[in-house]
């Protein structure tokens, strides 16, 4: 009869050894539905609202650069823009529809130059903001909230504060296209385009701030939502942890 040969003390042999390879080791799966760290992505409505912020605040920044440095004294095109027309009468008609719009201007700095500042420094407030949270800054969230909806506001309440100096201004500018488009144009497009032309100086600077009022509050809608809150908080963390 056969000896049975005792058994082996030795360890069983390794994975390696019994032709295993690490690469077919099972891993460790991570739960379902939880994205790794820092690795969130951001919901395509943020992104579009932060670039109406971005777009917002530079035109904040620059219309009310502008209007500081008219009040400067920086730059006065007029001359230019009338010395261009070619008749005596009609340039003798622009340059008294701007001096009058200087003088409604001048009679109103006390209320204008405080608003040209606010949306001045609110328009750099929120170009550098909507920067940050297009780079996925952290901290970033609250304070663009609180500086759009101050932009917003700013801007219908300058709407309203300088309309008197608005409308001065349209005037002289709607007088000296036309005057252009009647040099430039024969006589029946010249007639199609005095009624559009018109009907655009009453409507158009309403309907942008409409639109414009309605974007800002789409914006901060966006910035609310718990995705866009998840994201910032995610940014956040990483930072941290980094």
């Amino acid at each position: 009869m056969p000896s049975v040969p005792p058994p082996s003390d030795s360890p069983d042999p390794s994975p390696e050894s019994a032709g295993e390879r690490p690469s077919e080791r099972p891993r460790s799966v991570r739960p379902s539905g939880v994205p790794p760290a820092g690795g969130m992505k951001r919901p395509r409505y943020l992104l579009v609202a932060l670039i109406v912020a971005l777009v917002f605040g530079a035109g904040c920044w620059t219309e009310g650069c502008g209007r500081l440095a008219f009040y400067r004294g920086e730059q006065d095109q007029s001359q230019a823009l009338n010395a261009a027309i070619k008749s005596d009468a009609d340039r003798a008609r622009a340059e008294a529809l701007y001096r009058r719009f200087t003088e409604v201007a001048d009679a109103a700095r006390g209320r204008a130059i405080p608003m040209a500042a606010a949306i001045f420094v609110l328009g750099a407030a929120l170009l550098a903001l909507a920067s940050r949270g297009l780079a996925g800054k952290t901290n970033t969230r609250n304070a663009l909230l609180q500086v759009t909806t101050a932009q917003a506001i700013v801007v219908v309440l300058a709407y309203f504060v300088t309309r008197d100096i608005r409308n001065a201004e349209l005037d002289w500018e709607m007088e000296r296209t036309l005057i252009h488009q009647r040099e430039t144009l024969p006589a029946d497009q010249y007639e199609q385009v005095v009624p559009m032309m018109r009907s655009m100086r009453h409507w158009v600077v309403p309907g942008w701030l409409v639109f414009r009022t309605l974007a800002s509050a789409l914006v901060v809608f966006a910035l609310t939502r718990p995705r866009s809150r998840e994201f910032f908080e995610a940014a956040g963390k990483t930072v941290s942890e980094g």
